[in-house]
């Protein structure tokens, strides 16, 4: 590592490698992300959607998944390729979406939860 610090194209193709390895991890994590969804099977995926026909049902699913996960954008933007797939329908997808902006304030609120014991620090962690 120090004849990097010394030798300015040695640093350059050491940050180029970085990219380049960290770019092929993104790509085979998503990769991977399609195999797992895969694996949930066609049953799991049609109790999902006719789950959803509940309004209460789908604002929870958008919750969950969106704690799970802690991305109201991820959730979102599965919910959107369900519909332009024509797997999910529109008034379904609602709910969904609007329990991944529900879930989104989930994380902040057990942090602040943390700090219950000082008001001051509660007040602060809670805003």
């Amino acid at each position: 590592m120090a004849a990097l610090t010394y030798n300015p194209l040695l640093k350059k193709i050491y940050k180029v490698c970085i990219v380049i390895l960290t770019l092929y991890i993104f790509l085979l994590s998503i990769k991977l992300l399609g195999h797992s969804f895969k694996l949930f099977g066609k049953g799991f995926a049609e109790t999902l959607i006719q789950m959803t026909s509940n309004p209460f049902a789908g604002l929870l699913i958008g919750i969950v998944a969106t704690s799970l996960i802690q991305s109201s954008s991820t959730t979102t933007s599965i919910v959107v390729g369900l519909v332009a797939g024509g797997a999910l329908n529109l008034e379904s997808a609602v709910p969904i979406i609007m329990g991944a902006n529900i879930g989104t304030t989930i994380t902040n609120t057990l942090v602040s939860f943390g700090h219950i014991t000082n008001r001051i620090e509660f007040k602060r962690a809670f805003s």
